[in-house]
């Protein structure tokens, strides 16, 4: 059964447009688009990651409406009644950035100019629910907490059918001024500096490094001749190589920060 309603929600979030997507607890977790939160929400690190918990540190779940699509026919108002006893709403105040209910959710008015989304949101929005404005996580999580939960608790991560998961935090990815083969990776919560084919890049402790290096993989930056950013090429006696920061750049072979070798440090943005 459980994993007939994998299947089904799958198939729901292929239908929706990309501007709606977040992500339920069986799939990857789309990086936050900014760290501005409202007002109240934080970020907390529980076991598996981080999520982000209301001000009296419980944490805060989305209900997602396309697990629950098929069971009525406006989604959005979901929880309430039974649901209620057990979930409570994380309200938003007034004025908050607002969002048109998608008609394939049950919307049917227009938006008005008011309800325009204020740009710098990031991922929040309020929609109209059973108790007054509530929060929404990325357009389709109606957010709520577990009542009588406690803090750090994330017991009902992925329950009913994954309707219920909780919200990871994915801190928002770097702009990058790099080569184009250099791109961010999340590494045990932070972004690290990898090539395009996922081997981590690093550089030696000291600015000077000779013997320290031998046997070293060179991070060759093959035909360029000229950096961007913080990125300089240095022209070797036989290959030209990428330069980050003032110090060379060297790369392991995989993901595995444990193989770097001593002496070297990882990359960050």
């Amino acid at each position: 059964m459980k994993a007939l309603q994998t299947c089904l929600l799958a198939i729901a979030v292929a239908t929706l447009p990309g501007e709606l997507l977040a992500q339920a607890s069986d799939m990857d977790i789309p990086a936050a688009a900014s760290d501005r939160f409202p007002e109240g929400v934080s970020v907390k690190r529980v076991e598996g990651g981080k999520v982000y918990v209301d001000r009296r540190g419980l944490t805060l779940y989305g209900m997602d409406v396309r697990a629950v699509s098929g069971r009525t026919g406006r989604p959005f108002a979901f929880c309430s009644d039974a649901c209620r006893d057990q979930w409570e709403p994380l309200l938003a105040p007034a004025g908050s950035p607002s969002m048109e209910i998608p008609a394939m959710f049950g919307g049917r008015r227009k938006p008005e100019a008011s309800d325009a989304p204020d740009k710098d949101a990031g991922d929040w929005a309020a929609v109209q629910g059973p108790g007054g404005p509530q929060w929404v996580y990325k357009g389709v999580h109606l957010v709520f907490t577990r009542k009588g939960d406690r803090p750090g608790s994330v017991a009902h991560d992925g329950d009913d059918g994954y309707t219920w998961n909780t919200l990871k935090y994915v801190p928002p990815a770097p702009e990058l001024s790099a080569p184009p083969n250099v791109e961010a990776r999340l590494l045990d919560g932070a972004y690290v500096l990898a090539d395009t084919r996922g081997n981590l890049l690093f550089s030696p402790r000291a600015k000077t490094c000779v013997d320290a290096c031998a046997g070293w993989q060179v991070f060759a930056s093959g035909m360029a001749r000229r950096g961007t950013g913080e990125w300089a090429v240095k022209q070797g006696e036989d290959h030209a190589q990428w330069v980050y920061r003032g110090k060379p750049v060297y790369q392991i072979k995989g993901s595995n920060p444990a193989d770097i070798p001593a002496g070297g440090v990882l990359l960050n943005p």
